[in-house]
């Protein structure tokens, strides 16, 4: 072990720790508390050195430091030292007689020090080296009734040093230090008379003291009376430094209150109730900030996770459940410009998230039967508000609470009918933030919002179309056309088609691809427009000559979504082998033929991997044309054309369907396909194994179960020399997959 540090860094060490000098540590700490990394990092090496070869010495010195020396800085600083390098380590290592010395200074030195900040500083080094001294089982009787004394005196800095030392007691300890204290004659009564006195303090900094030291000692009060007259003076102490000094000791207060909840619930459960309405009137105040806010409502947070506090939350009142779920709604209504003045006041919570994260907290603690009645009322005043941030508030919540609790929404009287309407009025909000959230709710995944769909399709479609022809906002139109499209998506095709204000989406489409305000306004406006034709495509049939020029044009367009759902759009109305496509096809077919030659050019990654997913889409809408347009092309160069591009690897739903094509194409012996002289069978067959190798991924099990028979037949019906000279066409891979598919 005498290895792990130098041999001249070990002899460094034992004549600066040995040196009555203490020059050499002053320098040692300005190193260690210096913000230049290499020093700090030197002078760590240095103090780990001490401690690993010479740590009685190195404790001896750094408490004779905190002891003696004249500078309020270094006595600070050995302070920070000693509880940085852990007592419970040092102390061990020091022989019984400098313990027992050093047990006598320690009380010495705390009667005398003058400097209540490296007091401070100190009663962290002093708890840990009382905790490690009753572990190895040496009492200290004298600090104890130092302590008792302090913290029962009239002077203030010794009962706060003497509360900041009980609250930091490690946990491990605590028990036998309990003890320890009642075995001595009335300490417990000595310590709860102190602890009401000290928690009523006009001193901020004795009463936060003292809360966390009440919260420390918490099981020598668990007789009732003494326990409730010390949770009261917390609540009332709670209140005082909320209104009566700066934030920052509330919040230490509070987060205490916090610890002693999480802690001994079993000790509060006859109080929980009223601690909850405390920390209600906290929440609720105006006269409090929002970071106040967020810490009361803390501590509800914590109850939510405790079993032991389960009850408390099952049988609160519909009023008080109300209240509660009021308090993040409140949050809610805090937007980014709210935190960034926040922040740069000094507060830094983003209250809205917090707000998000506590709504949905207590919607799981509550459940769906107490939640959603509760909720119902909430919002219904969310709605009806003047201010916009609450009714921005309410939809939000309205999104959270569908997540949730979708079925029991849609099951309970009125709720459903009332949110459509209440969502629809807000379709037309006069502020954007909320008309904006109103149509980003209607792209939430719940049944809530798919029941919606399916009661209220025609009422909900004709509010989208007019938010597309209303709206002036570029933003809002953009999020209608989105929740439209999301709308669409998720409704059965005979909802579209019982409905015909088909017409009326089509209208507004093209409306859209007219204004040509932003990309993902054109990309969703083509998104949906093939989506509506593929579902009512007998219905759009006259509406495709006004799209397939947008079409066209945005086959060029740079942005590869436009360009993707562009000819996907072709696509759709090539399939669907409407007349109107025929005065277009060549200018299709030139267009796809680009698109599928031009496949990479100089392109970074990730736009080839986009250019390759168009490249597919294009050669499916050219397969469209020859399967449903072929009177209109010169099938014997384009059919070969098409095939030419086979197989398809990057859009794989589109591969699916054109490896289904090509096999239909060739079990009707396709003569366009097959060429003069069968001289397209052998790229066939190599199509086909290829797909066949890659499973279930090119193409569906029947698919690829056809492609099997129409090897074997294949093989079966050509002359030997026919099928012989197909196997010396193939390449040494595809013969080893096709040999024994026919054999």
């Amino acid at each position: 072990m005498d290895s792990e540090f130098p041999s001249e860094l070990q002899s460094k060490a034992f004549e600066v720790l040995s040196s009555n000098d203490n020059t050499a540590m002053e320098t040692l700490f300005s190193h260690l508390y210096s913000p230049q990394p290499q020093y700090r990092s030197q002078a760590l090496t240095f103090l780990h050195c001490c401690k690993h070869h010479h740590p009685d010495l190195l404790f001896i010195k750094l408490f004779f430091l905190l002891h003696s020396s004249p500078l309020i800085q270094t006595r600070a600083n050995a302070a920070r030292a000693l509880h940085s390098l852990k007592p419970e380590e040092l102390w061990p290592k020091l022989r019984p007689v400098a313990q027992a010395r050093l047990k006598d200074h320690f009380v010495i030195y705390l009667a005398q020090e003058p400097s209540i900040h490296v007091l401070r500083l100190a009663s962290l080094v002093l708890a840990e080296t009382v905790s490690v001294a009753y572990k190895t089982h040496q009492n200290w009787p004298e600090i104890l009734d130092f302590l008792l004394s302090s913290i029962a005196s009239n002077d203030d800095n010794s009962r706060e040093v003497a509360a900041l030392v009980f609250a930091k007691l490690p946990n491990d300890s605590r028990f036998l230090i309990f003890n320890a204290l009642r075995e001595k004659d009335d300490a417990v009564r000595l310590l709860h008379v102190s602890f009401l006195r000290s928690l009523a303090s006009s001193n901020p900094d004795v009463q936060v003291a003292s809360f966390a030291a009440v919260v420390s000692l918490s099981r020598l009060f668990s007789e009732p009376s003494l326990f409730h007259e010390l949770l009261r003076a917390i609540m009332v102490g709670v209140f005082t430094l909320l209104h009566g000094f700066e934030g920052s000791y509330f919040r230490i207060a509070f987060a205490e209150l916090i610890n002693l909840v999480s802690q001994e619930p079993l000790l509060l459960k006859p109080y929980l109730n009223d601690v909850v309405l405390d920390v209600l009137q906290i929440a609720e105040s105006d006269r409090v900030s929002q970071e106040s806010h967020c810490l009361a409502f803390e501590l509800v947070m914590s109850m939510t996770d405790l079993k032991d506090c389960e009850y408390v939350f099952v049988n609160l009142p519909c009023q008080t459940v109300q209240r509660l779920l009021s308090v993040p709604m409140k949050m809610l209504q805090c937007f980014a410009e709210d935190d960034a003045e926040r922040e740069s006041e000094g507060e830094k919570v983003d209250v809205h998230e917090f707000g998000m994260k506590c709504l949905k907290k207590l919607f799981v603690t509550f459940g769906e039967s107490k939640v959603v009645p509760a909720a119902y009322e909430v919002l219904r005043i969310h709605f009806d508000d003047a201010e916009w941030k609450m009714r921005h508030a309410g939809i939000t919540a309205l999104s959270v609470i569908g997540k949730e609790f979708s079925d029991e929404m849609v099951l309970m009287e009125n709720f459903l009918r009332e949110a459509v309407n209440s969502v629809l009025k807000l379709f037309d909000d006069s502020h954007v933030e909320v008309r904006l959230a109103a149509f980003n709710f209607m792209e939430t995944p719940t049944n809530f919002v798919q029941a919606v769909q399916i009661l209220y399709h025609h009422r909900f479609v004709h509010a989208f179309c007019i938010a597309l022809y209303k709206d002036e906002d570029h933003k809002v139109k953009e999020q209608a056309a989105s929740a439209m499209l999301f709308f669409l998506k998720n409704t059965l095709p005979e909802s579209l088609t019982l409905n015909k204000n088909v017409d009326t989406v089509m209208g507004k489409l093209l409306s859209l691809l007219e204004e040509k305000e932003s990309d993902k306004q054109r990309s969703i406006a083509l998104s949906t427009f093939n989506i509506v034709a593929q579902q009512c495509h007998e219905v759009v049939h006259k509406q495709y000559a006004n799209f397939l020029p947008f079409l066209l044009e945005a086959c060029n367009d740079k942005n590869s979504e436009i360009k993707e759902e562009a000819i996907r759009g072709i696509r759709v109305c090539a399939e669907f082998g409407t007349p109107q496509l025929k005065p277009f096809i060549n200018r299709i077919i030139s267009e796809l033929s680009i698109i599928m030659k031009d496949r990479n050019g100089s392109l970074t990654e990730i736009q080839i991997d986009s250019n390759e997913k168009v490249h597919d889409i294009a050669v499916s809408a050219l397969g469209r044309i020859c399967e449903f347009h072929r009177e209109c092309i010169d099938g014997s160069k384009i059919v070969p054309t098409w095939l030419s591009f086979l197989p398809l690897k990057n859009d794989l739903i589109e591969a699916k369907v054109m490896h289904e094509q090509l096999c239909l194409m060739v079990a009707r012996l396709d003569m366009d396909l097959l060429g003069a002289g069968n001289q397209n069978l052998v790229k066939i067959i190599a199509v086909f194994l290829e797909v066949i190798d890659k499973g279930d991924k090119l193409a569906t099990e029947q698919t690829i179960n056809q492609m099997n028979t129409l090897l074997r037949q294949l093989a079966r019906h050509l002359p030997r020399s026919g099928f012989d000279t197909i196997l010396l066409s193939l390449n040494a891979q595809e013969r080893e997959l096709l040999l024994p598919l026919v054999s």
